[in-house]
């Protein structure tokens, strides 16, 4: 009886460590980084049209995104991989009938890979970027989940509010550069 009552603490406490959400912001961290990733059913479309639409996307211009590189282009696994720099306009300051605007950028990995039917879009490696600085959000997540401030390495601190304002924004890019990306991949570019 003692050892079935120690092991659902065990599981009780587990799962209370497991359920830790990120004070309710819907961002996936999962084995200590964070990764979104989901999964597109595209009934009729070949391997091969969403392969090319993929590699056509990193060539494109795109609202919000600073820059995209092309790193990795692999038919046999029909997987491109390139990084991101992306950004959304937030509130900083209202200071009387003044607003204050500022931009708070991101720098990731996107990774498409394709089936007959269906592709799969990965963003994770992301990197928040401010001025020159460029700091891993897994680090910035570990600081939010304990509700503890972060110093970045231009001494700029980012307290509990910050973090969450930056996680709300990365929530918004990474849905701009999904919608964006899920629309250049039904594209039929064939005449």
């Amino acid at each position: 009886m003692k050892k079935l009552l120690v092991l659902a603490l065990i599981i009780f406490v587990k799962s209370a460590f497991a359920q830790k959400d990120t004070v309710g912001l819907n961002v996936p961290f999962v084995n200590n980084t964070v990764v979104y990733e989901k999964v597109f059913d595209v009934p009729t479309a070949p391997k091969n049209l969403l392969y090319s639409n993929a590699g056509l996307w990193f060539a494109e211009t795109h609202p919000y995104v600073q820059d995209t590189q092309l790193q990795l282009v692999d038919p046999v696994l029909s997987r491109v991989v390139g990084r991101v720099k992306s950004y959304t306009v937030v509130v900083t300051d209202k200071v009387l009938w003044d607003t204050y605007y500022g931009n708070i950028t991101y720098n990731f990995t996107l990774q498409v890979d394709c089936k007959d039917n269906k592709y799969r879009i990965r963003i994770y490696n992301i990197q928040d970027v401010l001025g020159n600085t460029y700091t891993p959000v897994d680090n910035l997540m570990f600081a939010l989940i304990s509700s503890k401030s972060y110093t970045l390495a231009n001494a700029a601190v980012l307290k509990v509010p910050d973090l969450k304002q930056r996680f709300q924004a990365l929530n918004t890019i990474v849905n701009n550069v999904i919608a964006d990306l899920t629309k250049s991949m039904l594209v039929d570019n064939s005449f």
